[in-house]
């Protein structure tokens, strides 16, 4: 029920564009609509010429895994248009997803923008507690800004999922019996696949199969997985783009999805496996402790140093009582509706501060 408090007016980038690829803002954004604030999609005009309350901004680093030719003018607009809106009354909130861009290649450009991106700052939202801690660790001048935790969302509902467990098998053509651990979502360097390969082939008498679904980021990396594949026919690719419609194809086949990266501040892969009752194995440190305070074993599990395959077996072990599927009770820590709330309340505090 909208609330009886004055309507805010927020510009988010993005707000639904970005729904294709992951529903988080949009989410986030209906909820904030139903409690009676405004929401409108950013564009640099829209920005600079409007009148808004907030200005929210998430995964402004995103642009430099591009080149410097897209990098470079989209954020120096971003970065005007945060000054023509703050300037017209509206508080310039980040929300953190990450601390850098995926591959930091262009490090001096990326560096001078977040020195001037969080000089600009009015408030900022981490998803977790480490993950805050993480940010201010890099960007020290944070510790003088307001902050708030907004945990993410699950995304229960918001995937198709009709499949049981054979029939995604079937399409995938896995055995029935094999024990199936998937690892989705665009390849990266940091994510560090070739270490769960590695510890695949270090096995060779399991009955294990390793998914590997998602596109790689360049022709390196994908030769990287192949190579680190070492030709084991129990390691399944499908290098590709994974349409949000098939999503369910892969994590209900699988036993357990495994995170084997180096760094992880936070995960939606992570609350996307959950969300599809499947549990998750990841490093022990930054969003997986978070994770693994939350939600605890079976359905989070963490690991240390190198990933082993003695740490793979007994994970397998750990959750092979988890049912194929669940009323999503795990969860309810994460209602969509409730973490919107809290975005709602975050919003009227920044503004009034």
């Amino acid at each position: 029920m909208p609330s009886s408090e004055p309507s805010l007016r927020i510009l988010a980038r993005p707000a639904r564009s970005s729904l294709k690829d992951n529903p988080y803002t949009s989410l986030i954004y209906r909820e904030v609509e139903r409690a009676g604030l405004s929401v409108a999609e950013y564009w640099p005009h829209r920005a600079a010429l409007g009148q808004w309350d907030v200005l929210h901004v998430h995964w402004p680093e995103s642009v430099f895994d591009h080149t410097l030719v897209e990098a470079l003018p989209t954020t120096e607009s971003l970065l005007f248009g945060a000054r023509q809106a703050r300037a017209r009354g509206a508080k310039l909130l980040w929300t953190i997803h990450n601390l850098r861009a995926h591959d930091y290649v262009h490090t001096s450009f990326e560096e001078r923008f977040w020195q001037r991106f969080v000089a600009e700052l009015d408030g900022v939202v981490a998803l977790t507690d480490a993950g805050l801690e993480a940010a201010r660790d890099r960007f020290p001048a944070l510790s003088q800004k307001p902050s708030w935790i907004v945990p993410h969302p699950h995304y229960r509902g918001q995937y198709p999922d009709t499949l049981d467990k054979c029939a995604a098998r079937l399409q995938l053509g896995l055995p029935p019996s094999t024990r199936v651990m998937l690892v989705f979502g665009r390849m990266y360097e940091y994510k560090n696949v070739p270490a769960l390969l590695r510890a695949l082939r270090s096995a060779p008498a399991e009955d294990w199969t390793v998914v590997v679904a998602g596109k790689p980021r360049n022709q390196q990396i994908k030769r990287s997985l192949e190579s680190a594949g070492g030709g084991d026919p129990r390691v399944r690719y499908h290098l590709k783009f994974i349409d949000a419609a098939d999503a369910q194809v892969y994590f209900r086949a699988a036993d357990l999805v495994v995170q084997p990266y180096r760094e992880i501040l936070n995960s939606g892969t992570a609350l996307l496996a959950l969300s599809f009752d499947r549990p998750v194995l990841l490093p022990a440190h930054g969003a997986g402790l978070d994770l693994a305070r939350d939600f605890g074993p079976p359905w989070v599990q963490t690991y240390t140093g190198e990933l082993e395959a003695s740490t793979l077996a007994r994970t397998l072990a750990a959750t092979a009582a988890l049912p194929e599927r669940t009323d999503g009770a795990h969860l309810r820590m994460l209602e969509p509706a409730e973490i919107g709330a809290k975005m709602v309340r975050v919003f009227r505090e920044l503004v009034k501060a």
